[in-house]
């Protein structure tokens, strides 16, 4: 029994371990609108998302905004673009170039960043592969180093699809600060369950 306690125990503290490190890596292919975005799950910080962009692709993480004022988002590889969607994806901000290359920044204290705490969608896409609503154009494309609100002719309406011309494929990151995991992963409470069941178990057993 004090094998299995010690095991379930380890076990719980690897799992800990790995979503204290911040990263996700994506599990398949993300989706690229709300209803089948990537749901990061976890615990404590989300510092970087790891992923790969096939052609043609958009890939988007559902992620939780824990302090909207020191959010940022920082795209490396692929030429990428980033976007930001609240909880009903309406478009928050974007950007293509950062200005310095062809990486993509959100910037923290921005006139469009967010300003609540809470469930966001957050699209990464290669140029020029743009967000696009019933009504149109979300987030206007140029020029390209400008981070811009939904201030397009779509902008008033949630994202329904992508369009533009891109080509070709390849890694990428997004590093992030002021975000969280959504929710935990069901295997680190699981394994947390059992291993203090077990300590609990053991507790009573040597008080009778």
């Amino acid at each position: 029994m004090k094998k299995l306690v010690s095991i379930c125990c380890i076990l719980t503290v690897a799992m800990a371990c790995s979503n204290a490190l911040g990263g996700w890596t994506e599990v398949g292919d993300a989706g690229d609108l709300p209803g089948t975005a990537q749901v990061v799950s976890g615990s404590g910080p989300l510092d970087t998302i790891f992923g790969v962009m096939n052609y043609p692709d958009v890939d988007m993480y559902q992620i939780y905004i824990s302090d909207p004022a020191g959010f940022s988002a920082y795209a490396i590889g692929v030429d990428p673009q980033l976007f930001l969607f609240d909880q009903s994806g309406m478009g928050v901000y974007a950007n293509d170039d950062d200005g310095i290359s062809l990486n993509s920044l959100l910037p923290a204290g921005n006139i469009s960043s967010p300003t609540t705490p809470g469930k966001y969608y957050l699209a990464i896409s290669r140029y020029d592969l743009d967000a696009y609503s019933a009504s149109g154009l979300i987030f206007p494309s140029s020029p390209y180093v400008q981070v811009f609100g939904p201030s397009g002719p779509g902008g008033g309406n949630p994202v329904s699809y992508w369009s533009g011309s891109t080509f070709g494929g390849g890694e990428y990151s997004i590093e992030l600060t002021g975000a969280s995991y959504v929710i935990p992963a069901p295997g680190a409470i699981l394994l947390g369950s059992i291993g203090l069941g077990l300590v609990n178990w053991l507790r009573r057993r040597r008080t009778l």
